[in-house]
């Protein structure tokens, strides 16, 4: 009798193991996130990869984030790409699509972002407060916005330290809006993808480059800098963000969800600030090992600068009268954001 009973039970437990291993199959869903970055850049490894992980723990591995080595297609084709379901999750640049993502760009405008953890917090909880009735993002769930650290102004000759320096200099701009801004203060843009900037600034093509000091460094443009002009306030920003395909987002369950949106929104901004803040600093051990020499913009320059650059801020206001947004209440809001989640503050002192 107990001879039989043990076969029994060890019949069932065979039969039971294939329904058991579905089960359990059926409940890890892999998640494709699409990259359009080397794997080592900062971005896929200092801000998605870490989301990605404390998801998939958050969900007690019922998540699996699987994050693409190499492009589907160029960068500007990024959000289209994952509407279009060749990805479940995707990032990428809010310029690189001119006119599509105007209003969530907000922290795009001169002087916005002062430190790469206001910026982020400010784009996330602008978006969360505003962004449904911009209706940009169709298509797709958007887990997160966050922007770069502070860009400065890198030259390969005699240090710019007024904006009448800049006066006929050839400056290298990632696109129209910063070519933008480089006109109205003076300089001339050379518009050149990321990956051409070190030859264009060896061989003369570009006198300068605006770009954050942790790109200088990644893009290896340390050995042609000789100088660099740090602007208090922030120039410019890019808004990034990082979005679910619609579909994916509504096929997770309640749990999975909630994993989600508990390491995403600020907490893709903490992570983002933390990632660019590293990021600077080895950026600037670099320029600081080839003594570099390092100019900040003096107040009066850069109140030069805010004047010249306020035109951009009156077409963001104009666009948003055009769509019935209430668009000085929004950047109102965003220069809040900013100023209270601002990196930069003393504490302890009377």
């Amino acid at each position: 009798m107990t001879t039989r009973r043990m076969l029994m039970a060890g019949t069932a437990a065979v039969l039971a193991t294939p329904a058991l291993v579905g089960r359990a199959a059926a409940q890890t869903r892999t998640i494709r996130v699409g990259n359009w970055l080397p794997a080592h850049h900062l971005i896929p490894r200092g801000i998605i990869e870490p989301w990605a992980r404390a998801i998939e723990a958050e969900s007690n591995g019922s998540l699996k984030f699987e994050i693409m080595p190499s492009a589907l297609g160029p960068p500007p084709q990024t959000f289209d790409l994952l509407l279009d379901g060749a990805f479940d999750v995707g990032y990428g640049v809010s310029g690189h699509n001119p006119g599509r993502f105007t209003m969530t760009q907000v922290m795009d405008l001169p002087f916005m972002s002062p430190d790469p953890w206001a910026g982020a917090a400010a784009s996330w909880l602008t978006y969360q407060r505003y962004g449904g009735r911009y209706n940009e993002h169709r298509g797709a769930h958007v887990a997160g916005l966050f922007v770069h650290s502070v860009p400065a102004l890198h030259w390969r000759g005699e240090p710019v330290t007024k904006l009448e320096d800049m006066q006929g200099r050839r400056v290298r701009v990632g696109g129209n809006v910063t070519g933008r801004i480089i006109t109205a203060l003076g300089g001339t843009p050379v518009q050149l993808p990321p990956t051409e900037a070190q030859q264009a600034m060896a061989r003369g093509v570009a006198d300068g480059i605006t770009f954050p000091i942790e790109s200088i460094a990644f893009f290896n443009i340390t050995p042609v800098i000789r100088s660099t002009t740090l602007i208090p306030g922030g120039l410019y920003t890019d808004t990034f963000w990082i979005a679910f395909n619609e579909r994916t987002w509504q096929g997770l369950t309640d749990a999975q969800r909630a994993a989600v949106n508990k390491h995403s929104g600020i907490a893709i901004a903490l992570q983002s600030g933390w990632a660019w803040t590293m990021g600077d600093r080895v950026g600037q051990q670099g320029l600081e090992a080839r003594n570099v020499a390092f100019n900040t913009l003096a107040e009066a320059e850069v109140n030069k600068a805010k004047e010249r650059l306020k035109v951009l801020e009156t077409e963001w206001l104009a666009e948003a009268q055009k769509r019935n947004l209430p668009g000085q209440e929004i950047l109102d809001y965003a220069r809040t954001m900013a100023r209270l989640y601002t990196a930069e503050r003393r504490v302890n002192v009377r």
